[in-house]
């Protein structure tokens, strides 16, 4: 038995609200600058223009989770991450199609 989220507002243990939402990620436009810092390498800047507005970099499917109090929610316990690297876009399109709710994951930024 492991622990529940707990909702940093209001304290209290969240409760799991649903099984099974998709969490996806766009391939997103790298910030400029240079590909490598230091230990750090920035694939993103690597790989930008390798790929096409609204392809899919990854899907995965988790837990929503939400505070019953205050009704914040989170989405956590992700299974198995499917990835551009290993499937098509059609393969990855067509899986996030067939979900009925579904996240997008917006990283960098917040444009």
């Amino acid at each position: 038995m492991g622990i529940n989220p707990v909702c940093v507002r209001c304290g209290r243990e969240m409760t799991c609200d649903k099984n099974g939402v998709l969490v996806v990620h766009y391939f997103e436009h790298a910030d400029p600058g240079p590909i490598k810092e230091g230990n750090v390498i920035y694939t993103d800047r690597l790989i930008e223009g390798s790929w096409k507005d609204g392809d899919i970099d990854f899907i995965a499917e988790g837990d929503k989770w939400t505070c019953l109090c205050c009704g914040s929610s989170v989405v956590m316990r992700f299974g198995e991450i499917m990835s551009a690297a290993n499937f098509s876009q059609e393969q990855l399109k067509r899986t996030a199609k067939g979900y009925e709710e579904a996240i997008t994951i917006r990283r960098g930024d917040l444009r």
